[in-house]
């Protein structure tokens, strides 16, 4: 891999092959702006937050290709995340 551009293409015809991740797969996501979630990172920290938006990139986008579909009320809010990595808050 030549550079971060050759990467993005290649995850997104990895994504456009396999269609893993709601909608593409034909499955509604599970979640809803409003949704109280508890968010899990990558190092199993987990967070209350609630879904704030969607995230909808213009162009190619890693993170949309690797599943990344919400937006949370985070100190990151422009940060997506991926619906793996969220379950409902049944606190809230």
């Amino acid at each position: 891999m030549s550079s971060h551009h050759d990467y993005i293409i290649e995850i997104t015809a990895q994504h456009d092959a396999l269609k893993p991740f709601a909608p593409e797969n034909g499955q509604p996501l599970r979640f809803a702006i409003g949704d109280a979630v508890i968010y899990t990172n990558e190092f199993g920290a987990q967070f209350q937050r609630c879904v704030t938006g969607f995230y909808r990139p213009a162009g190619l986008s890693g993170l949309y290709a690797r599943g990344a579909r919400y937006l949370l009320d985070s100190l990151s809010p422009w940060m997506p995340v991926a619906e793996s990595g969220l379950c409902p808050d049944e606190s809230a």
